[in-house]
C-alpha cells in the first residue's frame, strides 16, 4: 500500500506585543517553522509521506494548489492566533484547531475532531469551522497552538517544548484519523540507518534526517535528496555534537537532544540552541544562534539567580540547570 501523504505548512500568524525584559516582539513564523518541522518528523516516524511547503509560512492558496498537486490525503497546517490590536495582551487563549468549510468538510471536521481530542493533552482546545482551506481536496486541518496575544502563549513562541508537544499531538490525531500506530519520539529503534553512505539516497528516511537537522538550525530543504546541502549540514552535526560518521543511535538521539552533555562557551551542541530557546521562552535575554556564548551564560546565570540556585560556570554549563530550564511555560512574570 503506498504511504499515506500529508502536506505540512506553517501559516503567517504574525507577532507578539512587546515582551518585557527582552524588548521586542516573538515572531509567530518562528514557531511555525519549529512546529512543521517537529510535526513532519513525527508523521515520517509514525510511517506517513509527507511534503514541506517551502518556507517559514505559507499563504493558504499554495496549501490548496500543494495539497490538489500532490494528490494528498490530508493537509495540516501549524499557526497561532491573535485577538486585538496586538498593542497589549489580554486573556483570551488555548489551542484550536480550524476545519475547512468546503468540499472536504465532513472528513475535515473529523480530522479536526481526532487532532483537537489528542490537543486536549496539552490543554483546552476547540474546534472552529475555516473557509480559508475550501478549495482543497483533501481533509485540512489548520492548528493554533496559541495566541499570540495572551502573554502565557507568546512567549511559547520560543519554546522547542512546547513545540514538540504541540506536533506530537497532532501526529496523534492524524494517526487516530488514518488508523496508523503512533510511535513514541523517543523509541531510537524507529529511527532508520543513515550510515557512511548516504549521499544520492533519496526517501522518506532523507526528509526524516532533513527535517531534524533543519529545526536545529541548519539550513535545508526536506525535500527527501541527500545532496550536497545535507551532505555537510550532517558532517557538520557530527562535529559539532562529537559524534562519529555511522553510529545511527547516537545520531538520533544527538538529533531528539535526548542525552545530557557538558556544555561550555563556545559549545555548538544541540544542547545549546535548546538553551537558548528556553531562555527567550522563560523571558531572558539572549541571542538564539546555535553557539554558547557568554550572553547565554549571563542570561543563564540571571535564570538561576532568580531560581535561588548557584551560578554555573562558563566552562561547564552542568545538566542541572539545562534540567531546570526544561519545564514548559514559567519564567519571569507579566509587568502589567
Amino acid at each position: 500500500m503506498d504511504a499515506i501523504n500529508i502536506v505540512v505548512g506553517g501559516m503567517d500568524c504574525g507577532s507578539t506585543p512587546i515582551m518585557p525584559y527582552v524588548g521586542g516582539r516573538n515572531d509567530g513564523a518562528y514557531f511555525t517553522r519549529m512546529c512543521k518541522l517537529y510535526l513532519q518528523a513525527a508523521l515520517l516516524r509514525c510511517g506517513f509521506d509527507v511534503v514541506d511547503i517551502a518556507g517559514d509560512v505559507s499563504e493558504p492558496q499554495d496549501v490548496a494548489l500543494t495539497a490538489n498537486r500532490h494528490t494528498a490525503d490530508a493537509a495540516i497546517v501549524v499557526s497561532y492566533c491573535a485577538f486585538g490590536s496586538r498593542k497589549s495582551f489580554n486573556d483570551i487563549g488555548g489551542r484550536v484547531v480550524r476545519y475547512a468549510a468546503g468540499r472536504s468538510y465532513v472528513r475535515s471536521r473529523m480530522l479536526c475532531e481526532d487532532i483537537c481530542a489528542k490537543l486536549c493533552g496539552v490543554g483546552e482546545c476547540r474546534i472552529e469551522s475555516d473557509g480559508i482551506f475550501g478549495a482543497a481536496g483533501c481533509p485540512t486541518a489548520t492548528v493554533d497552538a496559541g495566541y499570540l496575544t495572551q502573554f502565557d502563549e507568546a512567549r511559547l513562541v520560543y519554546d522547542p517544548d512546547y513545540a514538540i508537544s504541540i506536533a506530537e499531538h497532532v501526529a496523534m490525531g492524524a494517526c487516530e484519523y488514518f488508523g496508523m500506530p503512533y510511535v513514541k519520539r523517543d523509541d531510537i529503534s524507529a529511527y532508520p540507518a543513515v550510515g557512511a553512505d548516504h549521499v544520492g539516497k533519496r526517501g522518506k528516511h532523507i526528509k526524516l534526517l532533513q527535517a531534524l537537522l533543519a529545526v536545529n538550525g541548519y539550513k535545508l530543504a526536506t525535500d527527501g535528496v541527500c545532496g550536497k546541502a545535507t551532505d555537510t549540514a550532517l558532517k557538520e552535526f557530527y562535529i559539532n555534537n562529537g559524534l562519529q560518521v555511522g553510529a545511527d543511535g547516537k545520531l538520533w538521539r544527538g538529533l531528539l537532544a535526548l542525552d545530557d552533555v557538558p556544555l561550555s562557551v563556545g559549545s555548538k551542541h544541540v544542547k545549546a540552541l535548546y538553551v537558548q530557546r528556553k531562555l527567550r521562552a522563560k523571558l531572558y535575554d539572549t541571542p538564539v544562534h546555535g553557539t554558547l556564548d557568554g550572553d547565554t551564560v549571563a542570561a543563564l546565570n540571571e535564570f538561576l539567580s532568580d531560581a535561588e540556585r548557584a551560578p554555573t560556570d562558563d566552562n561547564d554549563v552542568g545538566s542541572d540547570a539545562v534540567k531546570l530550564l526544561s519545564p514548559v511555560g514559567g519564567g519571569r512574570p507579566r509587568l502589567f
